[in-house]
């Protein structure tokens, strides 16, 4: 099924899904490919944070919106230098119950967009208040881009589904 918007519901089980191919492919990169050389100063393994962004995130907490593609934000704590934030690492998302894009090629399924922010204000202890911190406070095109629709958490794991800014502060 070929559809720009998919308005089929975002669950929980999907959201475990979407966490799970993004790790992978991050890990793809990070743990065993080109992007060893950040070991030393970040442990991929251990975000502060990972959360569906913008639009799919929107859907998932207005059920109307839509899912043109998921973006799946992963923030790590800021360390002498930053992660490549201008590198989107990609996987096909092949659930077919949100059908596939028709103008984005080489998809069976939707495109995951896999993306790495180090920052500097965070909570070690509040992952919500780190996200809270970014899209209010962080001064970057990112985080205006990104406040402008929705987040939604994937990890840490307790707060999986939880829908945590919405246009504005939830």
């Amino acid at each position: 099924m070929e559809i720009e918007r998919s308005l089929e519901l975002v669950t929980k089980n999907d959201l475990k899904e979407l966490y799970d191919g993004s790790v992978k492919r991050l890990y793809e990169y990070f743990i065993t490919g080109q992007g060893i050389k950040w070991k030393s100063l970040y442990d991929i393994k251990q975000p502060l944070a990972v959360a569906l962004c913008q639009g799919a995130a929107m859907h998932f907490h207005d059920k109307m919106n839509g899912v043109k593609d998921f973006d799946v934000w992963f923030f790590y704590p800021f360390n002498e230098k930053h992660l490549p934030y201008r590198t989107i690492w990609n996987w096909d998302y092949k659930n077919p119950k949100f059908g596939r894009h028709p103008s984005i090629q080489g998809y069976s399924g939707r495109k995951v967009d896999v993306l790495v922010r180090s920052i500097k204000n965070y909570s070690k202890q509040n992952s919500i208040e780190t996200i809270h911190q970014f899209l209010q406070y962080e001064n970057t095109p990112t985080s205006k881009a990104l406040a402008k629709k929705g987040v939604v958490m994937l990890y840490p794991k307790l707060l999986l589904g939880k829908a945590v800014w919405y246009k504005q502060k939830i």
